[in-house]
């Protein structure tokens, strides 16, 4: 069987442009990761006593009380308003891994995350991608 010349680089160039392309996309992702590995979002709560820093799932990576928590001890209203910290950074935090990712996901992908279903978030993100759905 014989090829002529003008499939041959029709092929050729094809090849090259997926190349270029995965090329392409393996940087960005590349990119995604360090920009999200970065994320850091500090909240400080309303009275100013604690301090929380969260990476960019949310958890906890610093946690700072200010010394002024011993003046009225309340040990409830403490972890209350450790726990209300928290979330405001988290909530940060995902706002932040959404506007990142948002080029690389689907709206639903987005959304599956923004409601906590992580692992259904990062399947529909893994079945987008060319050469990962398979």
């Amino acid at each position: 069987m014989t090829v002529d010349p003008e499939t041959v680089r029709a092929m050729r160039a094809q090849a090259e442009e997926l190349a270029n392309r995965l090329r392409q996309m393996t940087g960005s992702m590349s990119t995604l990761q360090e920009r999200l590995a970065d994320i850091r979002v500090t909240a400080v709560s309303r009275d100013g006593l604690v301090r929380v820093t969260v990476g960019s799932d949310g958890k906890p990576r610093e946690l700072s009380l200010d010394a002024r928590i011993y003046r009225e001890p309340d040990s409830q209203r403490l972890a209350e308003t450790i726990l209300d910290t928290i979330e405001v950074a988290g909530e940060e935090a995902r706002r932040r891994v959404m506007e990142i990712c948002r080029p690389f996901a689907s709206e639903e992908a987005l959304q599956q995350y923004a409601d906590g279903d992580l692992t259904g978030a990062m399947e529909r993100f893994r079945r987008q991608m060319p050469f990962m759905g398979e």
